[in-house]
């Protein structure tokens, strides 16, 4: 039997507001932003945790915690470039969807949706096609489809949960499917992408923990924005994770007027760091329906992480990804911090913006850099390269 503490996840999702008329009993709301939620839940529903609502500034219209919870009229403007499926979950052409509930994106890897459910509706979501919705509920046939697939399909060495939440399921089910994953001999570690630690971190009970560590190599992949969502409470549910030898990370996303600030990366990446969360990726924002308020332009998060560069420690620093769109693949975004001269010279460029020659060769003294010298990004292409690019860029594909 279960103690009124574990148990406590359960209640909190139970008491989250999904009806924007509940929030009148928290914040204040006019007639007119109470219609306007309302309209904007048909879109995309609503679903704020009390935890989570308890964190947020409500007499502050611009608390980021707030931005990231509350409808909003903007995400009612679908543009041109905005896609339903702007990862590529599903792209015939890849033909990288082999079972409903399977993405294979990658040879050795592929994503599993257990369930469509969260602990709460981010604004920037970028599967609002099924976040919450009750039509990807997936059926015990669509799930042995799936295995069926990842017992026959060798080259898989991992799985990754993802969703909706994974750990929306309670522990029998969440136990119940680890245990046919790691029965699959070829099948080597498992991932857990959540964001209930930062939702509901109630959700890591004893229990869980106990249960996950039978699972290991296992990662937990969290899923904090901004250094007010690592709460005491919320840094000491994870740590019930990280005490018992499971490895945790965090990837977070980009967003406008939330964390698009080196100050603000660095109190946070400097928090998961104290607390033994790994920072992992740092997101650009995808082109998913009514999202475009939250989008920095990519520059942005170079010039942070640049500025982040010799001020945090280097494993402080996540992977600045952009996820190509329609199911291509993640790509980092980089710094030229290496460079060239017109002669071919090699130039570092220093965390603090200065320019220092570099001699590869080791029996050669480095030349002094002249202060006219031209100094530009290294190319890393081959002349073969380059003219096949000219070639893509003059026929405009992507081949």
């Amino acid at each position: 039997m279960k103690t009124e503490h574990e148990e406590r996840w359960i209640v909190e999702d139970k008491k989250a507001i999904r009806n924007p008329k509940k929030l009148k009993d928290h914040m204040r709301l006019t007639d007119e932003q109470l219609a306007d939620l309302m309209e904007i839940r048909k879109v995309f529903r609503m679903k704020i945790t009390p935890y989570y609502l308890n964190l947020i500034n409500k007499e502050d219209p611009d608390d980021p915690l707030l931005k990231m919870c509350l409808p909003d009229k903007n995400e009612m403007i679908f543009r041109k470039g905005e896609l339903n499926d702007p990862i590529g979950d599903i792209n015939d052409e890849l033909e990288n969807h082999p079972t409903p509930l399977i993405t294979h994106r990658y040879p050795d890897r592929v994503l599993l949706f257990p369930t469509p459910f969260c602990g709460g509706y981010c604004r920037y979501c970028f599967r609002r096609r099924l976040a919450g919705n009750p039509d990807y509920k997936y059926k015990k046939s669509l799930l042995e489809d799936a295995f069926s697939y990842l017992e026959k399909t060798s080259a898989i060495r991992e799985v990754i949960l993802s969703g909706g939440d994974p750990l929306m399921l309670h522990d029998d089910e969440l136990f119940s499917l680890l245990e046919r994953l790691k029965a699959i001999p070829h099948i080597r570690t498992i991932r857990i992408h959540t964001r209930m630690p930062v939702w509901n971190p109630y959700r890591i009970t004893d229990d869980l923990v106990k249960g996950l560590t039978k699972f290991q190599p296992l990662w937990i992949v969290t899923h904090f924005n901004h250094p007010n969502e690592l709460s005491d409470t919320a840094i000491e549910h994870v740590s019930r994770l990280i005490d018992k030898g499971i490895m945790v990370m965090n990837q977070e996303v980009l967003l406008k007027g939330v964390n698009d600030s080196a100050e603000i990366q660095r109190e946070l990446l400097l928090a998961l760091i104290d607390n033994r969360i790994k920072p992992y990726y740092l997101h650009y924002l995808d082109k998913a329906e009514g999202i475009s308020h939250f989008r920095t332009d990519i520059k942005t998060g170079i010039d942070i992480l640049k500025e982040l560069r010799g001020t945090v420690p280097g494993y402080a620093i996540p992977h600045y990804i952009l996820d190509i769109p329609r199911g291509y693949g993640k790509v980092p975004f980089q710094f030229h911090y290496i460079n060239e001269d017109e002669k071919g010279n090699i130039i570092v460029e220093t965390p603090e913006g200065d320019y220092i020659p570099y001699s590869t060769n080791i029996d050669k003294k480095s030349m002094d850099l002249k202060e006219d010298a031209d100094v530009k990004p290294i190319m890393l292409f081959t002349e073969e390269e380059k003219e096949h690019l000219k070639e893509v860029l003059k026929n405009g594909n992507g081949k």
